[in-house]
């Protein structure tokens, strides 16, 4: 991953990093002496910092960004149980010494709890849907790095009021913590963050560089995910919600200054585009005229969907929301209302859960990889080449997601549950799969466009994903019995359909016969 960012980039290369949301207008020149609150920013693009670089600090900041998730996630859900637990008691904050959490795992405060909870991941998703794409442009016209850091503002704003409703129950309903969302529109929230990454890492990449930036991206997210809740369940235990609700907020502000290292990446691009003179656009102005620019440019993005296994493939991407919301906040609830065990506990599951998604990432995985091509393979599993192996392999892991969420439902006992989670491991690689599949249907120029609209698509999934698991929730308490497992056998349901699709997609025949050319000049060396 050696690409030097000075060095300049063939036609190829500039067409691979293309903008996070395509913008065709022509930019002004750079040899003019400007000075703006961009030009400022961007003043410090070292020529000495290279590929590389980039990417380590880039898996560095996705490090410290998902521990703060991780840290944040169970202890808010401890202190909107107690404030819910404390309304239906009818007893005032600091009345009468703590609540045992063991009064509040009633119907009515769980299903409350679940609601709040809920309604404020859907406003968190659906705002951030609506703010991506115009923030997208504008990261396009400005830079990712100015970007990055708004959006870490506004999602900062958004836990800041979310803490001082919880923090000042007795003058703010738990309600007003879904007035948070509005934060994101400063700025466009997770959606956007992610999608600017991936293009900065497209930016300072090159072709066969990117799989494996990719996936060190991805680890070292996994691994804050993965240390997170076990050292957050460990502070809770010892020092209740809020020490690790704080530490949550230093993380964020830490992965916020991080950015201030990063080197901006639009300027490969511009280093092109500004070789030929711009032709003058009239600036869209008012209202009406930018958002017809936004309608435009999505319009534009959605051109690339022409093959039918792409927007099979895009539609797959609708089932990632409910799995990961499945595993997160909600799943915490529930095994303390199933299990009957303390919410601070819950940390311990939840990395178990992780442990086992990095031991199928870096020996299962590769393991697969490798023996489902070789000749002494059965027939009935082996595969001609690696986009049938994706293929395959993607197909066998919503299979393992849709039993192992079923387990999670039926699960008597929490050893029970585990196991379950240990089966949806094996098939957590899905989404990277189905992402690797994708890019076959388009041209290298288009990928960063096409890699927006599946962020956008899985925030749509996450819109319904959290209201929908507290619903189907609350009605498998007041049935009782085994039909508190209700979220997940509707769920499994869900994505054992959306799994079926995978059966009606092909590997395009360019990307067939391109394998077969590799695999004839391998046996003629």
């Amino acid at each position: 991953m050696g690409g030097d960012a000075q060095h300049p980039r063939n036609s190829n290369e500039f067409s691979e990093s293309s903008p996070l949301l395509a913008d065709e207008r022509p930019r002004r020149p750079s040899h003019r002496p400007t000075l703006s609150v961009t030009s400022i920013a961007s003043v410090h693009v070292p020529k000495l910092h290279n590929g590389r670089t980039i990417v380590n600090l880039l898996c560095i900041i996705a490090l410290i960004a998902s521990s703060a998730t991780g840290f944040i996630g169970i202890p808010v859900t401890r202190v909107v149980e107690d404030v819910v637990c404390r309304q239906y008691l009818g007893v005032a904050e600091g009345v009468g010494g703590p609540i045992d959490e063991k009064d509040c795992k009633k119907n009515a405060i769980q299903e409350k709890v679940a609601f709040v909870i809920a309604l404020s991941s859907s406003l968190d998703a659906a705002v951030g849907f609506l703010a991506a794409f115009p923030w997208g442009l504008v990261a396009d016209r400005i830079g990712r790095k100015p970007v990055v850091s708004i959006a870490l503002f506004g999602i900062l704003l958004n836990l800041l009021w979310c803490i001082a409703v919880l923090y000042f129950n007795n003058i703010f309903p738990v309600e007003m913590v879904w007035l948070g969302s509005a934060g994101l529109l400063i700025g466009g929230g997770n959606a956007l963050l992610v999608g600017i990454i991936l293009s900065m890492i497209t930016d300072s990449t090159s072709e066969e560089e990117r799989a494996v930036a990719f996936m060190r991206l991805h680890v070292a997210s996994l691994a804050g995910n993965l240390l997170s809740p076990a050292i957050s369940s460990i502070m809770m235990e010892r020092m209740g919600p809020w020490p690790s609700i704080w530490t949550a907020i230093v993380l964020l502000v830490v992965a916020g200054i991080g950015f201030l290292f990063v080197p901006e990446t639009l300027k490969h691009q511009r280093n092109h585009e500004d070789a030929q003179e711009p032709v003058e656009e009239p600036e869209a102005t008012g209202l009406k005229s930018r958002v017809s620019h936004v309608v435009a440019r999505f319009k534009e993005s959605l051109s690339i969907l022409k093959s039918p296994s792409l927007i099979i493939l895009l539609l797959t991407c609708l089932g990632s929301g409910p799995v990961l919301a499945a595993t997160l906040q909600f799943m915490a609830q529930f095994i303390s209302k199933r299990y009957d065990i303390r919410l601070a506990q819950t940390g311990y599951v939840q990395s178990t859960y992780g442990v086992a998604q990095v031991i199928q990432a870096f020996l299962i995985l590769p393991w697969l990889t490798r023996h489902i091509m070789k000749s002494t393979t059965p027939a009935r599993f082996r595969v001609p080449d690696e986009h049938h192996r994706d293929l395959s392999l993607a197909r066998w892991s919503f299979g393992f997601l849709a039993v192992g969420v079923l387990v999670l439902g039926l699960a008597p006992t929490l050893a029970a549950f585990v196991f379950g989670l240990l089966l949806m491991a094996l098939g957590s690689s899905f989404g990277s799969l189905n992402k690797s599949l994708m890019s076959l249907y388009v041209d290298p120029e288009h990928r960063s466009r096409l890699f927006s609209l599946v962020g956008m698509v899985e925030v749509v999934g996450s819109v319904y994903a959290q209201p929908m698991l507290a619903g189907l929730f609350a009605v498998g308490m007041e049935l009782g019995g085994g039909w508190i497992g209700l979220p997940y056998y509707v769920l499994s349901i869900l994505v054992a359909v959306t799994g079926s699709l995978l059966f009606f997609v092909r590997v395009p025949k360019e990307a067939r016969d391109l394998s077969t050319a590799h695999e004839n000049e391998n046996h003629e060396d």
